[in-house]
Order: C-alpha cells, then sequence, then structure tokens
C-alpha cells in the first residue's frame, strides 16, 4: 500500500473517531439529560408520575421564560447577574399594587388587576432599558452593571415592602384572577397542562423562531461572534444590543408576574434566589459559549432541564440544600469543560 493511501486512510479514521467524540462533546447536554432521566426513574417511582412531571413543569416556567433572555445576552458575549433581583422586583411591584390599589378600589375589576400587570411590565421594561443603554451605549461591562443593578433592584424591593411579605388574600379580584382559581390553577382542556407552562412554552416557540430565522436573531449571533466586523458592515450593533437587554428586563417582568400567580405573595427575599444563577447554567449547559456567538434555544431549554432534574432527584430522596449547591457547582464545571474540550476539538 501506497505511503498516499496510508495517509488518506489514517485522516479518514481520524475524521470518523472525532466525529463520534465531537457527537458525544456537542450533543453532552440531551445525553446528560437522558441518564438522569434514567436514573431518577430508578432511584424513586414517583418521579414518572403525572403529578411530579407537572410540578418540574410549573417550577421551571419561570426559569425557561428568563432562560430564553438570558441567552440572547449570553450569546451577545454578557451576562445579567441582575435576573434573580429584577425578577424579584417585578413581583413586589405587581404584589403591592394589587394590594394597594385594592384598598383604594382601583382592582375590583379584572380591568384594574390587568392594569396592575401592565405596570409591572413597564417597570421591568424600564430595568431592562437602562442594562441596555448602559451597556450598549455607555459600553460599560455587563458584569459591573447588572451587578450594580441587581443591589439597586434588591434595596428597592425592601425599601417597597419594609422586608415584608405581601400577601393576596382569597377573595380580591386579583387573587381570583391569578391565583386560585385563576391563572396558575388553570389547565388546559387537552392534556390539563397547566397554563403557566404553556406559556413558558409558547415564549420559548416565538425565541426559537426569532433566533433562527429573523434577522434580529442573525444579528444577535453576529454581534456575539464578531461585534466589530458587525460594526465594520455599517450595521448598528448598539442598537440590537440595547434590545437584547430591554427584552430580557421584559422576561424577567413576566417572569416575576407568574412567580406571584404560583406563590400567591410577593417578597424581597426573591432576591436572593437562584433565577439568575439557574437560568446562566442552563444556557452554559445548554451549549452556548460565555465567550459569545453560540448557543440555541432548544439546547438552552434542555440545559435547564437538566438542572431540574438534578434539583428533583436531590429533593425527591431528600437531600439537604446546602450539598444541592455543591452537586450544581460541579455540575456547571463539568458542562463548562465538556465546552472547551469540544472549542479545542473544533480547533
Amino acid at each position: 500500500m501506497s505511503k498516499m493511501k496510508k495517509e488518506k486512510i489514517e485522516i479518514a479514521e481520524k475524521k470518523q473517531t472525532l466525529g463520534v467524540g465531537g457527537f458525544l462533546l456537542k450533543y453532552n447536554a440531551p445525553i446528560i439529560l437522558v441518564i438522569l432521566l434514567v436514573v431518577a426513574s430508578i432511584i424513586s417511582p414517583t418521579f414518572l408520575t403525572v403529578t411530579n412531571i407537572f410540578t418540574v413543569l410549573r417550577q421551571q416556567a419561570v426559569y425557561l421564560i428568563i432562560a430564553m433572555g438570558m441567552l440572547m445576552v449570553i450569546i451577545t458575549g454578557g451576562i445579567d447577574l441582575a435576573a434573580s433581583c429584577s425578577t424579584a422586583l417585578c413581583s413586589v411591584i405587581l404584589g403591592c399594587a394589587v394590594v394597594k390599589w385594592t384598598a383604594l378600589g382601583m382592582t375590583t375589576s379584572v380591568g384594574g388587576t390587568w392594569l396592575a400587570i401592565l405596570f409591572t411590565l413597564v417597570c421591568a421594561a424600564v430595568i431592562g432599558g437602562v442594562n441596555g443603554i448602559l451597556i450598549s451605549k455607555l459600553r460599560m461591562p455587563a458584569f459591573i452593571v447588572t451587578l450594580a443593578i441587581s443591589y439597586a433592584a434588591e434595596g428597592v424591593s425592601y425599601m417597597i415592602t419594609k422586608g415584608n411579605t405581601v400577601m393576596l388574600l382569597s377573595g380580591m379580584p386579583s387573587y381570583d384572577m391569578l391565583v386560585y382559581p385563576g391563572f396558575a390553577f388553570m389547565t388546559t382542556p387537552l392534556l390539563k397542562i397547566p397554563l403557566t407552562v404553556v406559556l413558558a412554552f409558547v415564549i420559548v416557540i416565538i425565541f426559537h423562531v426569532v433566533m433562527k430565522y429573523t434577522t434580529f436573531g442573525r444579528m444577535v449571533y453576529a454581534i456575539g461572534s464578531n461585534e466589530s466586523a458587525v460594526q465594520l458592515a455599517g450595521i448598528n450593533s448598539k442598537k440590537y444590543l440595547f434590545f437584547v437587554y430591554f427584552i430580557e428586563g421584559i422576561l424577567c417582568g413576566i417572569g416575576g408576574i407568574v412567580l406571584v400567580c404560583r406563590s400567591g405573595n410577593a417578597s424581597a427575599l426573591t432576591c436572593s434566589g437562584d433565577y439568575a444563577m439557574n437560568t446562566i447554567a442552563g444556557v452554559v449547559i445548554g451549549g452556548a459559549s460565555l465567550a459569545g456567538g453560540e448557543g440555541t434555544v432548544l439546547q438552552t431549554v434542555i440545559g435547564v432541564f437538566v438542572i431540574a432534574v438534578i434539583g428533583n432527584i436531590m429533593n425527591l430522596i431528600n437531600l439537604p440544600q446546602y450539598p444541592q449547591y455543591v452537586i450544581k457547582a460541579a455540575i456547571i464545571i463539568l458542562a463548562v469543560l465538556l465546552k472547551s474540550v469540544n472549542v479545542k476539538k473544533k480547533g
């Protein structure tokens, strides 16, 4: 056999090996999710019950909504550390609005509750807009801006509530509309899927279409890959970057509204929640690069559910909360490591 033929065979074998390895690395999130589902069903017979599945889906509705915005932010090479506090502040704004406006006789109807929701979304848009202006127009680092906004949002949340939990009481029109027998407990006529879950997946589908088939989505990827090249092409990258953070703010607002619907209350303590870290983890586990330019909606959904299933397994086996943080941290590091290996193999 000639030397040239040997080289061709070696190259072909190498490509085949890289192909298998590349497949495993590229699709590590779905593979991990499938393994976790199998392990969970073995560990706990209650895992695959309809009740537990719907419980997991309800719990992840807020995370899925926020994760769509976080995905866009990370694709541009940014980060949003304010997601938890922004969500908490929006939930507090909605809770206080419906309670105080009810006392003034302003939310004694469905229209008044919708007005409170609209007011909450406007406040969420303002938060996202402030992030967008500081990061896109003034070119401040996203890490510093969103960290500062998180402190500000947490402070405002405590100032509004004075450290108290705002309760939506049974019998209030807003409670009947948002909590029980309202939105939080409503299900579809077929399959009895909770409406909160339906809302989350509608948003997921919208963002899948936007990121894959629209100019806006292509520009988000382009900015993350090489913003300088985008600017040299005569495209206003600042406009697109602004809207990325603006939309993320609105999604945090929607998440805050869903949170109030699920819990029937609002508290500044939600600022210490894991909405920011879990959504960032879900996006990264789903294959997005923190350097920007990579990531998909479907992979992000898988990443979010990897975190969700891990948390559910640990709850089912009654593992204390603090060890759960350590395990989640290890999984995030593993995901980033696999991503680094994948990048090196491509290189």
